[in-house]
């Protein structure tokens, strides 16, 4: 598998840890989703086998990154991501964002649209199926605070997140949680985070604002997904000025699904959108 770098940017609340992939231009910003960590791309990077230049943080309150007490809207995370651009010296980045990570985006290219060349936006709409968003809720809520070992923290993924290959829960067990002197496995992300990021009203008057965004948008729907319904994705490419579909036979998180389909038509989009 590609191994990233592992760099350390500093971020207007501490420290963000970003894994940056070699790769060929234009470069590419990839912001996961809630619950995750940067690490979350290393198969998509792996398809990309190099074609393109991959960077992805962990986000604020996720992963090795800065966990500050309070500090978890949109328009901080835009910071977050700025900064990074700024200390990489990325003038102008194709933007890749997951969920979460799709709302953030939306907020940083409309904030800062000469950054963003393009816009990859990953199983999130401005409406999100009931069934989805309860899911996401009750697993942050309910999720145990530590597993003894590796064994029960898998066992704990492949019931609540069934389907993935043992690769995939291999390479969760490894990402999502850190071992304690205890030995015990505890989650990576910030349970206080976490909620604060449910709080906050990111996508705003989400309609409206994809019509103000210029840039050209690929919106890739997984066709198993509970979070984004398929009338909704065709709305948002109908309502965007640029917008076109590419929908996988994914659950929500495509790029564990098909990150070989997605990092193809990722490639392809970039450099469609390269000059």
């Amino acid at each position: 598998m590609l191994q990233p770098a592992r760099r350390t940017v500093a971020g207007p609340a501490g420290d963000l840890v970003v894994w940056d992939y070699p790769g060929g231009e234009p470069a590419t910003l990839f912001l996961h989703g809630i619950g995750n960590y940067g690490r979350v791309w290393d198969f998509v990077a792996d398809a990309m086998a190099g074609r393109l230049r991959l960077i992805a943080p962990d986000a604020r309150g996720h992963g090795d990154s800065t966990k500050p007490a309070a500090g978890y809207d949109a328009t901080d995370f835009v910071a977050d991501a700025v900064a990074i651009l700024d200390a990489l010296g990325l003038d102008r980045v194709v933007l890749v964002g997951h969920s979460m990570g799709g709302g953030h985006g939306l907020a940083l290219a409309l904030a800062h649209p000469e950054r963003i060349r393009a816009f990859v936006l990953i199983d999130i709409g401005p409406e999100l199926e009931a069934a989805g968003r309860e899911r996401s809720t009750r697993l942050t809520r309910e999720r145990p605070p530590a597993f003894p070992d590796d064994r029960a923290a898998e066992a704990y993924l492949r019931e609540t997140s069934p389907g993935y290959t043992d690769a995939v829960y291999a390479h969760r067990v490894r990402w999502l949680f850190d071992r304690g002197p205890d030995r015990a496995l505890r989650w990576r992300a910030d349970a206080g985070a976490l909620r604060q990021i449910f709080g906050a009203t990111g996508w705003g008057d989400a309609w409206a604002r994809l019509r103000t965004l210029r840039c050209p948008v690929l919106v890739v729907r997984g066709t198993r997904s509970i979070y984004l319904g398929a009338a909704t994705a065709r709305r948002m490419v109908e309502t965007l000025a640029d917008g076109r579909l590419l929908e996988l036979d994914a659950g929500h998180n495509v790029q564990l699904d098909q990150p070989a389909a997605l990092a193809d038509a990722i490639v392809s989009f970039a450099r469609e959108h390269a000059a």
